[in-house]
Parts: structure tokens; sequence; C-alpha cells
């Protein structure tokens, strides 16, 4: 794919049909003819919270992938778009915009737990989108977090003699880059009376809670710590205020230069998608879960 044919608009990759998931021939194709290397972002979250607005931001659009104004879920599958790299000639951006979780027609758990997975091996940096703070809620609603153990697994390169690794250390060096993206936030970045970062708030967040019920309560901070040692947050006020205006666009800013950093970026054009080149093997979705 040449530079000046970047996708127009965007093109469904995975395809959730009966609840069973279809990776698109034509999609394929279309990342195959990429000569040039990519970063890959994909978006996560609760259904009808604005992600694929979100996604329009970030590719500095203000329409492509499909948005809905209705309480039925609009995007479904997983949906690609390939846009040039802001600031960055011969680079490609591949956006990937993912299926609500949670949705109340759908109901299926399980379903979810697999695109998520699948959002987490594909991208390069992985957004989670959710509304106000971050609280207990909030974090019980990332439980897949919890499960990605259960449906990756590490696989050694040929001739590595073991057929998986089941240490998470083995397959974490793959994942991708946190960021958690807190939508209509209006508190004031403040603890004991001194002023903190969006950062520091995310690491205060995921701090281990003390007492006889923390054990539920530590398993996503737990798991959000280990897997995703590389992690950032950003708060956007309601998008009417001019402070919000502010925070759209040092998202983009700083979210463009966290993948520029991100050594995930590989050549399309090579065989697999290659970290490092000490690495052992890659991880893969335990099609037996």
């Amino acid at each position: 794919m040449a530079p000046e044919s970047h996708m127009s608009e965007p093109i469904c990759l995975i395809e959730n049909r009966d609840r069973k998931l279809f990776v698109c021939e034509k999609a394929l194709r279309l990342l195959s003819e990429i000569r040039q290397p990519v970063v890959v972002v994909a978006i996560v979250g609760r259904y009808r919270t604005g992600k694929s607005y979100l996604m329009n931001k970030l590719a500095g659009r203000n329409s492509g992938f499909p948005l809905g104004s209705t309480v039925q879920s609009k995007t479904k599958g997983i949906w690609m778009w390939c846009v040039p790299y802001p600031g960055r000639p011969g680079q490609t951006l591949v956006l990937l915009d993912t299926e609500g979780l949670d949705d109340v027609e759908k109901g299926d758990t399980q379903n979810d737990t697999w695109i998520f997975a699948l959002a987490v091996l594909l991208s390069s940096t992985l957004v989670y989108n959710s509304f106000g703070v971050i609280d207990q809620q909030a974090m019980n609603q990332l439980h897949y977090v919890t499960e990605l153990t259960e449906r990756i697994k590490a696989k050694s390169s040929p001739g590595g003699g073991s057929e998986g690794l089941e240490d998470s250390a083995e397959f974490v060096r793959f994942f991708p880059s946190f960021v958690w993206a807190l939508r209509d936030f209006t508190l004031q970045l403040e603890l004991d009376g001194h002023p903190i970062t969006e950062d520091e708030y995310l690491e205060h967040s995921l701090k281990l809670k003390k007492g006889t019920d923390s054990g539920g309560c530590n398993m996503p901070r737990s798991c959000i710590r280990r897997f995703f040692p590389s992690r950032k947050c950003f708060t956007f006020d309601r998008p009417a205020t001019r402070k919000s205006c502010l925070g759209w666009k040092n998202w983009k800013k700083v979210i463009w230069r966290k993948i520029s950093w991100s050594r995930w970026a590989v050549s399309a054009n090579t065989s697999g998608r290659h970290r490092d080149q000490d690495s052992p093997g890659r991880p893969s979705c335990d099609r037996n879960k």
C-alpha cells in the first residue's frame, strides 16, 4: 500500500458473527500491501462510551469510524483504519476500533474477553476508554484483564523445546503500552492537599488495598500493574468546554509521541510481528480455552 493510497474509510478486520470471530481477508490483503513501518493503536471499553469518536479525533478526522446516537451499540467486531502517521512521513498509523464491552443485547462475556485479548495482541498502544473517575466500579469493569492468562499463551520459537510458557512474564514483553482515557473528568487532580499529575492519579488508584476483602479488589489492579508496566492516563473535561478542546489537542500530541517511542513499532513487510531481535517467540490466543 503506497503512502498516497491510505484508506479513505475504515474496514472490518475481525467480524463478530454468531458470537464467533472471523478474520476478513480483504483487510489482510490491504495490510500485506503496506511497505512501511506501522504503529497500531487499539481502543477498548464499554459500549456506547464514545470510543469511535475518540479514534476519529486521533485520526484527525470528524468522521470515519461510524458513530451512533441510540442506546444500541454501533461497532461490531474490530474495525481498522490505516492513515498517515501525523508528522512522520513514511509511517502508517493503524487504528483499531473494537466492539463495545458489556453490551446488554449480546450478554456474552466470553465473546467480549476474546475481543479484549485480540486488541491486546494486535496493538502497540492499548487505550482503555471510560467515563468519570477511577473507582472500584471502574476497576471491576476491567475484569477482562484478569482473564488474559487464560486466553493467551506465549509459544517458544522453533527448537525452543517448550510448547507453551505459562509464566505471564514470558508474554508480557509483547504487550502494548496501556493508556487509560478518562472522559468527562471534572475533579481536581489533588491528593492530600497537593496537586498531582494524571499519571500519578493512575498509579495511586492502582495501589493494592489491604483488608479482609482485598483479594477481589486487588485482582484487576495487580493484573494491570503486571501486564502493562508502560502505562499512562489522560483526563478529558466535558467536550463543550474550552479546557476540553485543549485536552483533545494535548491528547493527540502526547499519544502520538508515546506511540512513536514505543519499541513495538514494526515494519509490515517482514514476516510476523517482530518486537525484539532477542525475543524467543510471540504470544497467541489459546484456542483450547
